[in-house]
């Protein structure tokens, strides 16, 4: 199994369909280039689309979950172009909360 360096936990805030899941992070939160980020155990996704606040999951078939309130985990498409976007990172291991890392050098530019 593979575990990814760099993932980010988004809340789903809506099913308008049974194949659609709206969630609320979308590109500044998550940076989408040059690859998109990769939502996690949601299925088979057909489309992933991002806006500014929103990433919406388009599947190939219905599927329940997750629903309203869920949580759904994104890999990180490219890690620079999104960790630039958040002031903290927070370091798991086995599923606990381990460090909280300040990005320094967020909001710096002058």
């Amino acid at each position: 199994m593979k575990i990814p360096a760099l993932t980010i936990l988004t809340t789903v805030i809506s099913r308008p369909t049974p194949t659609r899941i709206v969630c609320d992070a979308g590109w500044k939160s998550m940076g989408q280039h040059p690859a998109l980020p990769e939502p996690l155990d949601v299925g088979d996704v057909k489309s992933l689309t991002l806006s500014a606040e929103h990433a919406t999951i388009q599947r190939t078939a219905p599927r329940p979950i997750p629903g309203v309130g869920d949580y759904v985990e994104f890999v990180a498409g490219y890690a620079d172009s999104t960790v630039f976007l958040h002031d903290h990172i927070y370091g798991f291991r086995n599923g606990r909360l381990e460090v909280i890392w300040p990005i320094l050098g967020r909001g710096k530019t002058e």
